[in-house]
């Protein structure tokens, strides 16, 4: 391949802490792309891994190794040392165990290339290697502010926006969340007003069983849930009000009789009237 490529109209933004042979696959599907002018950003949090071995390995001047600055470390300092150095306006979210699909750098191109601040985001496929289990998320909620004020039903990997959308809400991810940080960032969009668009198309599949969630991260997840809850200033809520006044009644459903991602997102601010 030339060593100047044609310049990027998408930046795929791939936070790593080592898994370097799931690396390999995702960055397969950058090279499988139905179009050639994208870039990935691999930004490297500090592996023990040789991930620039993987990354040179391909010998594709469009896959860009940079190791995360001494002193920084978290998904959310990655993926804002990624943005500051894309030579594109369209990022595209990309986890290093996940797998595009052919069309995404197209569509996303196609979608975000304008100036008026859009987050897009779409259904993913799940699939988990190691049982063979392969199926689209089975429930695809359209964009609706207010459910999303309090309940995250967006699925991080299958997000991308251009760059007018993250200057919108400040160009920055919170480096003091370890979690949900990207719910922070797409609250901080919805809030300024950026076009936030729900695609029921298929554009990444989402590796599930890689890491599942312990005990340990779920209650990391709640202190980011209550941290993020008063940073926007959010009242306490029921979580059985929202879900059933604006989510999709499949959702709501859905939500209402797990009792883990209930207990997960469930306000422990809320005092009920007696």
């Amino acid at each position: 391949m030339s060593s100047q490529p044609a310049p990027a109209n998408v930046s795929f933004i791939v936070p790593v802490r080592n898994r370097a042979a799931l690396l390999r696959t995702a960055l397969a599907s950058c090279v499988s792309q139905s179009i050639e002018s994208w870039e990935a950003i691999i930004l490297d949090d500090h592996s023990d891994e040789d991930i620039e071995g993987v990354v040179a390995s391909f010998n594709d001047s469009r896959i860009r190794y940079q190791r995360q600055d001494s002193g920084c470390s978290g998904v959310a300092a990655a993926r804002e040392a990624a943005i500051r150095v894309a030579h594109s306006d369209v990022f595209i979210t990309l986890d290093a165990d996940d797998i595009n699909h052919p069309h995404r750098a197209h569509r996303c191109a196609e979608l975000l290339a304008l100036t008026c601040p859009r987050l897009i985001y779409t259904r993913v496929r799940f699939f988990d290697h190691k049982t063979g289990s392969n199926r689209p998320k089975p429930v695809f909620q359209p964009f609706c502010a207010q459910l999303f004020r309090y309940f995250n039903f967006i699925t991080n990997p299958g997000t991308a926006f251009n760059r007018s959308a993250y200057e919108a809400a400040g160009g920055y991810y919170d480096h003091h969340l370890c979690v949900a940080e990207d719910y922070d960032l797409y609250l901080r969009m919805s809030k300024a007003g950026v076009q936030i668009l729900g695609l029921d198309e298929e554009h990444v599949s989402y590796r599930k069983g890689s890491g599942s969630t312990t005990e340990g991260q779920r209650e990391e997840i709640r202190k980011a849930l209550e941290s993020i809850r008063a940073k926007h200033v959010l009242p306490p809520f029921s979580f059985e009000s929202v879900m059933q006044l604006y989510a999709l009644p499949e959702l709501a459903q859905t939500m209402l009789d797990n009792p883990t991602t209930k207990a997960l997102w469930s306000d422990d601010r809320w005092q009920p009237d007696i």
